[in-house]
């Protein structure tokens, strides 16, 4: 009799979830409730390109599999108030573990076999060869003001911290991540990473080309200024010296310009870096818009200077952003700012093109809908996700400049490319490190679309360094 009553309780259990999800999955799909974003979307594990066998009925197949993933995953009970417990809990475990751990005498977490900068010893890349800099980095002027700062967890390439000044509460400071990843590998990885962009810039010498790093905090003098008396951040460094060695291993035969965002003091840090989150705020995306056209613009004039802004923000959104979703950690958020804009009525915008440069699915920035209050309201809402366009083709008809652009990119463009691609006739951007499961044929993409100026536009964890190892700028054929 019990083992019949357990089995009847399961199955009710299993009947209610089987039947629960899809309806809450369809309410949120037609605005009537919201689930939680609980970042854990799942895409098709393979798309079918145009003219493989059966590739409509294959997609589809793709597709449904990871819409049933979606429902019942993200559309479970008290999904996000279980993942909050259990990752606060988890925090809390590691940061105890972390505080006695800080609590031993100093050690060296980067002994074994580091090359200690001395010309000669990095590997020999006929592509690209990077010199070593064996001398001091400048040191920034030191601040007066002194920093505080609390571990918060790990992810599998990073930690995370929390920054406040001394005297302030952590709820007024901001976050940042920090690279797991030893001296001897970031020089490896900065080699590989400079001998990709060489050989995609000199792979068609008919197109302007343009090199632009989003730096995050670390790659910052002032980064290593502000941790040098943090003993818990000991083992810390500022890569600052590696942007600086990917840039003078760049061949500029080939390239144009380059460039990087400007975020040297912790002021420029808090205003143009979303506190809680590796992307730009609305007034960094207005920098980085500045720099890319400042730069293009030196070559190609007729594209027209930057354009210019008004900021407002949304009372009550509030943005807890990627450094914070796995680590149930609240206190600091940041309110979610915009920047208006005059653009053409007639743009059209598009999410996804297709190898050739087709595009499909239309897309555009929310402001009406989160204005009118019909935003994600959940704690760990992605509202740089939701917010922005994620533009991968923009066409302005009335735009008569002649000059078309190709974004090799990722997210941090989404932000900026309503802006940026308004100086352009036609403009497309590709994804590789995880939008497109297709490789983009360079020269063919070029000649097909009449690009006249191409942007090697990412985050510097992943430009830099391919730290998740995603960028996959070997899927750019250049051959």
């Amino acid at each position: 009799m019990r083992d019949k009553i357990y089995t009847i309780i399961i199955s009710a259990i299993f009947l209610f979830l089987l039947i629960w999800c899809p309806v809450v999955f369809a309410l949120d799909k037609l605005d009537i409730a919201k689930l939680p974003e609980n970042k854990n979307i799942k895409l098709p594990e393979k798309i079918y390109q145009k003219g493989a066998p059966l590739a409509p009925l294959m997609n589809s197949i793709e597709e449904g599999k990871a819409t049933l993933e979606n429902i019942y995953s993200n559309a479970l009970p008290m999904y996000e108030q279980i993942t909050i417990f259990m990752s606060d809990n988890d925090r809390s475990m590691r940061r105890n573990f972390m505080n006695v751990l800080y609590s031993f005498e100093k050690t060296e977490l980067d002994n074994i076999n580091i090359i200690e900068n001395i010309p000669g010893q990095i590997p020999e890349n006929p592509e690209a060869s990077i010199n070593i800099n064996t001398e001091e980095p400048t040191e920034p002027e030191e601040s007066q003001v002194k920093y505080k700062v609390e571990y918060i967890g790990s992810d599998w390439c990073n930690d995370v911290w929390a920054f406040t000044e001394e005297g302030r509460p952590f709820s007024e400071g901001w976050t940042d991540k920090t690279l797991l990843a030893g001296k001897n590998e970031l020089v490896w990885r900065v080699e590989t990473q400079v001998g990709h962009v060489n050989r995609i810039a000199n792979a068609n010498k008919n197109v302007n080309f343009y090199v632009y790093v989003c730096t995050r905090f670390q790659e910052t003098q002032i980064f290593g200024e502000i941790i040098k008396d943090l003993r818990a951040m000991r083992n810390e460094f500022s890569t600052y010296d590696y942007m600086l060695q990917f840039f003078d291993g760049l061949d500029m035969s080939a390239v144009n310009a380059y460039d990087y965002f400007k975020i040297d003091t912790v002021e420029k840090r808090i205003e143009y870096i979303n506190k809680t989150d590796h992307h730009e705020s609305a007034m960094g995306a207005y920098s980085i818009y500045c720099d890319i056209i400042n730069m293009i613009e030196n070559d190609a004039p007729g594209i027209g200077s930057p354009k210019e802004v008004e900021f407002d923000y949304i009372e009550g959104v509030e943005l807890r952003g990627s450094h914070v979703w796995n680590h149930g950690y609240t206190e600091i958020y940041d309110n979610w700012w915009y920047y208006n804009v005059d653009l053409p009525d007639d743009r059209i915008l598009y999410e996804w093109i297709d190898p050739q440069g087709e595009p499909k699915t239309t897309t555009k920035r929310q402001l009406d809908k989160y204005l009118s209050g019909k935003y994600p309201k959940d704690t760990f809402a992605d509202h740089y996700y939701q917010f922005w366009p994620r533009i991968a083709y923009a066409h302005y008809p009335s735009n008569n400049t002649g000059r078309n652009l190709l974004m090799i990119t990722d997210s941090y463009s989404w932000s900026v490319s309503e802006l940026l691609t308004s100086h352009f006739d036609y403009s497309y951007a590709t994804y590789p490190s995880f939008r497109e499961n297709w490789n983009l044929n360079y020269n063919e993409f070029i000649r097909k679309n009449n690009i006249t100026d191409v942007v090697i536009f990412n985050v510097a964890d992943r430009l830099l360094f391919d730290i998740q190892n995603d960028i996959q700028f070997n899927r750019t054929l250049t051959d």
